[in-house]
């Protein structure tokens, strides 16, 4: 299939153009990908360092307040109370009935009721781990034994400061998660430990500082930020998932790595099996082994990718469009010229020379235009040169096919027609005559007779000599060479050497009538009393060369001049695509010296 100069240019521009574009594309889409993502992990890291700060806050304050609660006198009070309610009294002493110690708890409450928000009840132990319990909101009061909990809690208390954070259980009756956190209750801080004050901690403030579902917060439709125990169950509500609190296992990536001391950021799948964006690290609460992560759905966190993608792919086809028809014009402009140059050539290898194109750029293509113009030009001149040589060539022809056809009509008038006549007139004069001699005038025209043989003969050889088809172009030469010297008494010295018998035919005839021609010039023109000619063969070249001692010529006059001899042998060692050398000067003599291929 062809395709044009045109249409290769398109093609390049195109695949050149759109490549670069959609390198630069891909490489913009991941960029801005990365940056995006970047951003979105640095997002979650801030997000996920606030929230940390401020439940490790939260949990610093309820410590500070459950010191202020186990050292304050109507805490001190309170367990006075409830010690003297349930046991033995002194002498004297009134004993406080369960009403009444009710009735001074919810007092007690009342005036706490500013910790509502972060506590949900408070619970005072007395010794044998029996005690009085009340919720903020309804300020219901119980008394009740020892317990499970408050035992394992109290077992626990080993801590410097002599507070206590129990990790989250669900309540056996309510099956609610509870958090709680317990101090020692003395009356000098040296003295050993009168009773327990217990805080239960409302998991709703917990809740409040870790769940947040409004968009704008930076969580976007599904961002969220929990807390996971070191039993990989969740410790605040997901969500997406209701009661999730001791409920929901997350063993993730993100918690596994928060729990081997390490933060950071991470793509992972969460507890939903989901691909989120994950940011970790580990808390630092006192008793309490807990992992906080801020995630957000990679799929929600891709959104703006995936619409500057879309842009991107819009803005790509738009400029691909764009530079698709600029291409086409630009390929237009530039092979518009080269087709014009293209469809002239066409017309000069049809011979139409008479073309000249304009110029209309001063670029490459103009200067090929030019260059063209003056090809066709010069073309032209050397087509008109070459016609009137071979007109003139032509004419050389015609005329030397007269000049021999005059020459054959002299030889014949004068030298055979002449013999002709005198044998007519001696055969007339035989049929009249009583000449008694008459054997002696028939041996006359015997003589005769053989004379005009002889004469046709060599005319013949002049045409085609025999004896170089017979003999080869050695035997043919040295026969000119004694011709010659017989007629004009020229000295001719001839020398060959090397196999010249294997040599196609048309080769011997050009050598032969090269040298015949040579040899015609020199006895027209030399003047020469002696002629050297050596002819050898090496290899696959033969050589010819003629030495004269006659006068000499201009070899530059001579090829201008209108003679025929040195032309003709130009042109035969032309047609052998041969060479030439002819050295000349006037009273030097001339060398004509001949190199032919023979293939």
């Amino acid at each position: 299939m062809r395709i044009s100069l045109s249409e290769k240019l398109i093609l390049y521009f195109l695949l050149l153009g759109l490549g670069a574009i959609c390198i630069i594309s891909v490489f913009s889409f991941y960029s801005t990908r990365q940056a995006l993502l970047t951003r979105t992990f640095d997002q979650l890291t801030s997000l996920r360092i606030v929230k940390k700060h401020t439940i490790e806050l939260f949990f610093s304050d309820r410590i500070k307040d459950i010191t202020i609660l186990s050292e304050s006198k109507d805490t001190k009070k309170m367990l006075e109370e409830f010690i003297l309610s349930s046991g033995p009294t002194n002498p004297g002493a009134k004993k406080p009935n369960e009403l009444q110690l009710s009735a001074s708890f919810s007092q007690y409450l009342q005036k706490y009721r500013s910790l509502r928000g972060y506590f949900k009840s408070i619970t005072i132990l007395g010794p044998g781990m029996t005690g009085i319990h009340g919720n903020f909101d309804d300020r219901n009061t119980t008394l009740f034994s020892d317990t499970g909990f408050f035992r394992t809690a109290f077992q626990q208390n080993n801590s410097a400061t002599g507070i206590v954070i129990a990790d989250e259980i669900l309540d056996k009756k309510s099956f609610l998660p509870e958090i709680s956190m317990m101090a020692d209750i003395r009356e000098v801080p040296s003295q050993r430990s009168e009773g327990k004050i217990i805080l239960e901690i409302s998991v709703d403030a917990i809740n409040t500082i870790m769940l947040n579902n409004n968009p704008e917060s930076g969580l976007g439709q599904t961002g969220e930020t929990y807390l996971v125990g070191r039993d990989y169950l969740m410790r605040s509500t997901s969500r997406f998932q209701p009661n999730s609190i001791l409920h929901t296992k997350v063993r993730t990536t993100s918690a596994i790595d928060a729990f081997n001391d390490r933060e950071g950021s991470v793509i992972t799948n969460d507890y939903r099996n989901i691909p989120v964006l994950s940011s970790y690290s580990k808390l630092q609460i006192p008793g309490i082994n807990w992992v906080i992560l801020a995630e957000i759905d990679l799929k929600e966190a891709m959104v703006p990718i995936f619409k500057m993608r879309n842009s991107i792919i819009m803005l790509t086809t738009l400029i691909a469009i764009i530079f698709s028809l600029f291409v086409l014009i630009i390929s237009k402009r530039i092979t518009r010229p080269v087709i014009e140059l293209k469809d002239a050539a066409i017309k000069v290898g049809k011979g139409q020379y008479d073309i000249h194109l304009p110029i209309q750029t001063k670029d490459e293509i103009g200067a090929l235009t030019a260059s063209f113009n003056s090809m066709a030009g010069q073309i032209k001149e050397k087509t008109d040169e070459l016609q009137k040589e071979r007109i003139a060539r032509l004419r050389s022809l015609f005329d030397g096919e007269e000049m021999e056809r005059q020459r054959l009509s002299r030889e014949l008038h004068d030298g055979i027609g002449q013999l002709l006549i005198a044998l007519k007139l001696r055969l007339e004069s035989l049929v009249y005559s009583d000449n008694p001699k008459i054997k002696e005038n028939i041996q006359e025209v015997k003589e005769m007779f053989d004379l005009t043989i002889d004469e046709i003969r060599r005319i013949s050889n002049n045409l085609m000599p025999a004896v170089l088809e017979a003999f080869g172009t050695r035997i043919a030469i040295r026969n000119l060479c004694n011709e010659t010297n017989e007629h004009t008494g020229i000295i001719f010295d001839f020398v060959s050497d090397g196999n010249l018998e294997d040599m196609h035919t048309n080769i011997k005839i050009y050598i032969f009538r090269i040298a015949q021609e040579a040899i015609n010039n020199i006895v027209k023109h030399s003047a020469a009393s002696e002629v050297k000619i050596n002819l050898s063969r090496v290899k696959d070249s033969v050589t010819l060369t003629i030495n004269d001692n006659g006068k000499g010529f201009d070899v530059e006059k001579a090829a201008t001049g209108k003679g025929n001899g040195l032309h003709n042998i130009r042109e035969r060692v032309g047609l052998l695509h041969g060479r030439i050398e002819i050295r000349s000067a006037n009273g030097k003599g001339t060398q004509i010296t001949v190199h032919v291929p023979v293939f």
